[in-house]
C-alpha cells in the first residue's frame, strides 16, 4: 500500500500486523458483501456502520483506487497462476460498486449531519435549553404522531415548522 501511495503513511500509520490484520477482514467484509447483495437492506446497514467508521478514520475518496490497486494485485499475487481475468474482473466490480455505495452512505450521512445542525441551530435561536428540553419532554411523551408528521415533509421545511410550533 505504502509503496503505491506513500502520501498515506500517515492514515494507514499502524503496526505491519495490524495492518495485515486489517487487510483481511477487509477481504472478508467484502465477500460477506458479495453474499449480501440480494439483501438491499442488510448490505445498506452494514455500510452505514462500515461508513461511519471510515468517516471517524478520515477516508476520502482518493483512497478508493490506490486501496483498488492493492487490493487487486495482493490477491493476484497470493493466487498466483489460477489468477484470471475474470476473477480480477469479479473482484473490482465487487470493490466499485462497495465503494460507490458506500461512499453514497458517507455523503447522505454528511448530509443529514449538516441539516442536524442546522436545525439545531434554529433551535438555539429560538428557545433556551431549557425550555427546549420542556418542549422534546412533552413531544417525547404524547407519543409518535409528530415524528410521522416530521417524515411526510421536507426535511428542513418540515424540522422547521416543527420546531416553530412547539417552541
Amino acid at each position: 500500500l505504502l509503496g503505491l501511495a506513500p502520501n498515506l503513511k500517515t492514515v494507514f500509520s499502524k503496526p505491519k500486523q495490524i495492518l495485515s490484520t486489517k487487510f483481511v477482514e477487509m477481504l472478508s467484509t467484502l465477500v460477506s458483501f458479495h453474499r449480501k447483495l440480494d439483501d438491499p437492506h442488510g448490505y445498506n446497514e452494514q455500510l452505514v456502520w462500515l461508513g461511519i467508521r471510515h468517516v471517524a478514520y478520515g477516508s476520502k475518496l482518493s483512497h478508493v483506487e490506490v486501496l483498488q490497486e492493492v487490493l487487486l494485485a495482493t490477491i493476484g499475487a497470493a493466487v498466483g497462476d489460477d489468477w484470471t481475468d475474470e476473477a480480477e474482473q469479479a473482484w473490482r466490480e465487487l470493490w466499485q460498486t462497495t465503494c460507490h455505495r458506500l461512499l453514497a452512505v458517507t455523503n447522505e450521512a454528511e448530509e443529514h449531519g449538516a441539516r442536524v445542525q442546522q436545525m439545531w441551530k434554529l433551535v438555539q435561536e429560538r428557545a433556551t435549553r431549557q425550555v427546549f428540553g420542556s418542549s422534546l419532554r412533552k413531544m417525547l411523551l404524547s407519543g409518535t404522531e409528530w415524528v410521522q408528521s416530521l417524515s411526510s415533509t421536507p426535511h428542513a421545511a418540515g424540522l422547521a415548522s416543527a420546531s416553530d410550533s412547539n417552541l
